[in-house]
């Protein structure tokens, strides 16, 4: 059907060569700033490939693993990692990010379902955390959905629109993931949302 074809997405380590592909999704200050309140104004290509090479930069073991969706004609949808990846403790941040053209398909609850799984199954971490603006509505319902519960509050960290706004923390235990995961992941197929097709390596 061709509706398959629009929520079907491939999920891959991310490269270098992957970030000049997707470098455009951070030249809009206004929409990166509901996840992430770091970047300088503006943000150029240059800084943005100087930020990945840190972020990909090789490590035994991985301190960091980042993954980037495409859909079936190999255009870039969206991005999810693992970052500050502490072993001792079993704990990471996990950020995500969907292309503004493939939002509200489905697609950040697919890929965070994948690297949730890679996390507690196959790293066997403790518990993922990530952070958004108070008024990301998207971010906050997608967190809540997979169990995420909000920690804390940095107040007044980011400021945007002449306003500053506070940012939330919100943590995942695999506790928390096992005793909602079949119930996401149920809901997902029933309601024709994207389909995530893991590959180890690049294509």
């Amino acid at each position: 059907m061709s509706s398959d074809v629009n929520r079907v997405f491939s999920l891959r380590p991310m490269g270098m060569d992957d970030v000049d592909r997707i470098s455009s999704w951070f030249s809009d200050f206004d929409d990166v700033a509901l996840f992430e309140r770091n970047l300088p104004v503006p943000v150029s290509p240059e800084y943005v490939r100087e930020t990945w090479k840190t972020a990909l930069a090789f490590a035994d073991p991985p301190r960091a693993l980042w993954f980037i969706a495409e859909d079936q004609d190999n255009t870039p949808a969206g991005v999810c990692g693992l970052q500050s990846i502490n072993y001792i403790h079993g704990d990471a941040v996990i950020p995500i990010f969907v292309g503004p053209d493939v939002r509200r398909k489905g697609l950040a609850v697919a890929i965070s379902i994948s690297v949730i799984d890679l996390a507690f199954y196959k790293l066997r971490l403790h518990r993922v955390t990530t952070f958004f603006r108070e008024d990301n509505d998207a971010t906050r319902a997608i967190t809540s959905k997979l169990g995420f519960q909000e920690e804390g509050r940095l107040r007044q960290a980011s400021y945007s629109d002449g306003a500053h706004k506070d940012m939330i923390q919100v943590g995942l235990l695999k506790s928390d993931w096992e005793s909602v995961q079949d119930s996401v992941k149920n809901e997902m197929d029933k309601s024709g949302g994207a389909v995530i097709n893991m590959h180890r390596t690049h294509q």
